[in-house]
């Protein structure tokens, strides 16, 4: 499976459906989770995709993400079967990359803390990140009692635009929290892309 494939495809009926809120509520833990509804609302938004993944003629997941100019943000992903998620979730970033080749992408994941319980865990998260293409932007956003690290794909990553994709997504309320955002946002000038 070291070549494998997928392709987004449009969620085509009330049972394919049902599948990605099933496992959209199973993979995403409850205080990062937004409600699903709000999800499949903004699915018919410009900018914005919420869309199956599929392996040959299976099903294996999902992924929300959006976009602002030449960036391309994944808010929400999860692949089903748990013996070859990151032989799909690598799969789902290549066609991520082949869909839109002239764009960056940015995902945010667990910031390492070595206190935590599961330590490890986020360390081989961030692993696979990296194996995967991604690196460090040095932007980190506390939301709640979790901390979590922006990762890139691609040379350059402004703050500001990221702050502009959380306007566009939340079109009501994208300016307060985007204000709380900035509070909360942390950077480590340690951690800057190379030119």
């Amino acid at each position: 499976m070291k070549d494998m494939k997928v392709k987004f495809t449009e969620i085509k009926n009330t049972t394919e459906k049902k599948q990605v809120q099933e496992l959209y509520n199973k993979s995403v833990p409850a205080h990062e989770k937004i409600y699903f509804h709000i999800l499949w609302w903004k699915r018919k938004r410009k900018r914005v995709s919420f869309v199956s993944i599929y392996h040959e003629n299976k099903w294996v997941g999902f992924i929300f993400y959006s976009y602002y100019k030449d960036l391309v943000y994944v808010w929400f992903f999860a692949t089903y079967d748990t013996t070859t998620s990151k032989e799909y979730d690598s799969a789902m970033f290549a066609e991520l990359k082949r869909l839109y080749p002239n764009h960056r992408i940015a995902v945010s994941i667990e910031a390492e803390n070595e206190n935590a319980d599961n330590a490890k865990h986020s360390a081989r998260e961030k692993q696979f990140y990296k194996k995967t293409g991604f690196k460090e932007t040095g932007y980190f956003v506390k939301r709640k009692t979790d901390s979590f690290e922006i990762m890139l794909i691609g040379k350059s990553f402004d703050i500001e635009e990221f702050y502009t994709i959380n306007k566009i997504e939340y079109p009501l309320i994208g300016r307060f929290i985007v204000s709380d955002m900035k509070k909360q946002m942390q950077k480590n000038i340690h951690l800057l892309l190379p030119e």
